[in-house]
């Protein structure tokens, strides 16, 4: 990740979130620290699914704090991607 004014640059992530009720907050108070700010959010419910894809952009105070999100995330079993990573979908995107 990036360093951007003393914090990092935004990621722009895809989850895969539960369409239950309660899921969308269980996401947030399980894998963002105290310190992670969400910088974007898009989602729209899918009625026929059992998953929903939500665009997140989240942004980090420190670096530091970069590999125990990516731990929370992994431990967490929720599919994601990075869009950072893959320059084509980001820039559809952003």
């Amino acid at each position: 990740p990036t360093s951007r004014g003393g914090c990092l640059a935004v990621r722009l992530w895809v989850f895969d979130v539960a369409q239950r009720s309660g899921a969308l907050k269980e996401f947030v108070n399980n894998i963002f620290g105290e310190n992670d700010d969400i910088a974007r959010f898009e989602y729209i419910k899918k009625n026929s699914r059992e998953a929903g894809p939500a665009l997140v952009g989240i942004e980090l105070k420190d670096r530091r704090d970069y590999e125990p999100l990516i731990q929370r995330l992994t431990d967490s079993k929720f599919n994601f991607q990075i869009l950072n990573d893959n320059p084509m979908l980001f820039e559809m995107l952003v």
